[in-house]
Order: C-alpha cells, then sequence, then structure tokens
C-alpha cells in the first residue's frame, strides 16, 4: 500500500533473542525501522556516530542510510522490532526526537512500551489483526517517549493549527470563539493574540470568514435556498447570514447567486 495513502503502515515486525556478538550490517533498508531492547546491551553505528544502548533504550533504523548494529558479548540483548512508513512517520519521529538526536531514543517512565512492543509483535505475526490495531499499538509505543520540547514559535503555530481544524470541523455548528480556546487549550485573549499575529484577523473574523467562505460555495453549487444556506454554514439567523455576507462581499447573496449563475450561461 502506497504510505502516502495511509497515515501510519506497519510492514513488518520480529523480535530476537541475540546470541553473544551478534552482528548485522552494514546494511541498508528501505522503511524505518524502530528496535525496543528489552534487556542486554550492544552498540549501534550510523551517520558517523556509535552509540552504546541498553535496556529502556531504542533505536532507529532511517530508509536508505547504512547501519550496523552488534550485541554486546557478555550480555547480548534482547529486541522486538518494527518496520513502518506513512505520512504520520515523520512527525512521530520529529515530535518524540530527543535531545536533537535523531536516531536513539529512551522510554522515561514505566513499563508500559514492554507491554505495547510485545503486543505489537504478538498481534502482527498471528496475522490475525488490521492495520489500525497494529498502528495503534505503535502510536502508544510512541507516547512512552518523552516528548521534544517546541519552542516558542512552534508552540504558538500549533495552536493556531488546533483553532483553524476546529473551525473547519464545526463552523456549521453555533460555536463560539470560547469553545475554540477551550478545545486549544489556552484563554481566549492569547487565542486572540496569536490569530492577530499570524492571521492579521481576530478568531471572530477568520471564523466569520470561514462561514462566507463556505456559504459562497454552497451558493455556487447547490439548490439551497438562503435561509436553508446559512443555517448550513452556522449563521442560525437569515438576517445575520445576510448581513454578514452584504459586509464582506458587498452584496447580498441572492445577488451573489444571480451573479454567478449569470458568469455560468
Amino acid at each position: 500500500m502506497n504510505q502516502l495513502v495511509r497515515g501510519l503502515t506497519i510492514y513488518y515486525c520480529g523480535r530476537e533473542q541475540c546470541a553473544s556478538g551478534h552482528f548485522f550490517g552494514p546494511a541498508i533498508r528501505k522503511h524505518y525501522l524502530m528496535h525496543v531492547i528489552f534487556r542486554g546491551k550492544g552498540i549501534y553505528r550510523t551517520g558517523g556516530e556509535e552509540y552504546a544502548l541498553k535496556e529502556g533504550d531504542a533505536f532507529l533504523i532511517k530508509p536508505q542510510e547504512v547501519t550496523y548494529y552488534q550485541a554486546d558479548k557478555d550480555e547480548p540483548w534482547e529486541y522486538a522490532w518494527a518496520a513502518f512508513a506513512g505520512t504520520e512517520a515523520e512527525r512521530l519521529l520529529s515530535d518524540y526526537r530527543q535531545e536533537e538526536n535523531e536516531y536513539v531514543y529512551h522510554f522515561d517512565r514505566g513499563e508500559e512500551w514492554r507491554d505495547y512492543m510485545d503486543r505489537l509483535v504478538t498481534v502482527f505475526e498471528s496475522g490475525e489483526h488490521n492495520m489500525d490495531e497494529t498502528a495503534g499499538f505503535l502510536y502508544l509505543l510512541f507516547s512512552r517517549f518523552p516528548k521534544r520540547s517546541k519552542e516558542v514559535g512552534e508552540y504558538e503555530q500549533s495552536y493556531l493549527s488546533r483553532a483553524e481544524t476546529y473551525i473547519r470541523h464545526n463552523y456549521s455548528y453555533p460555536i463560539q470563539i470560547g469553545d475554540v480556546a477551550k478545545y486549544v487549550g489556552i484563554d481566549r485573549t492569547y487565542l486572540y493574540r496569536l490569530f492577530m499575529k499570524y492571521k492579521g484577523i481576530s478568531p471572530k473574523q477568520y471564523l466569520t470568514a470561514y462561514r462566507i467562505m463556505e456559504a459562497k460555495r454552497l451558493l455556487e453549487d447547490t439548490v439551497l435556498s438562503i435561509t436553508e444556506t446559512g443555517l448550513s454554514c452556522g449563521f442560525h439567523d437569515a438576517s445575520v447570514f445576510c448581513k454578514s455576507f452584504l459586509q464582506t462581499e458587498g452584496e447580498s447573496p441572492l445577488q451573489y447567486r444571480k451573479k454567478m449563475r449569470e458568469e455560468v450561461w
């Protein structure tokens, strides 16, 4: 399956209790490959660096990069691995990248990670799974890594993106700006500042503009009445819809529909 089609796809999994000094590579792999160390020790080489790893660590193999890894002679490691790709893979690897290290990860709390990785492999090897189930275990596994600290600008963009997503999916309902702020997890004043900083308009203006944009699409593509169009776009009063549309577009919804139809003919 094309990795761009699904957000996250698991291609294969496995586990191994390595023999003393067992090694693999130098070699390249086609997909991302995450090894999770259950016990023991070993080394991992990639990107011109060597990492000494132990129980509770994980190491990432990137597609088309030359890698080498070897079990310790005295305490050879036991690990499990999962190969994956997809549109969500880059986000996960970025969000949970630790100390700017792109190859080594550390579990920082609890023992749940053992269970998640073990269940991921067990379910995959059973053949009685679906893609959502295995992807779910991988999401849970990543959730056990500490999240990378973000710069202020990244946090702001993240909040703004969440607010825009909420509006896009809920504009047809009678939502208020307070609802948007609550969903994002910040107060209304901060949300207002973010919209003014990055969009040049207030959250309320953005919401109204989005509703008008969707109303224009319905006026052009459907036979819904003016009242039905307004209701479908979150205006629960026809007069308020017509007034907002006139202020934004310089013409009434009816005039806009008539003009668009005349242009088509």
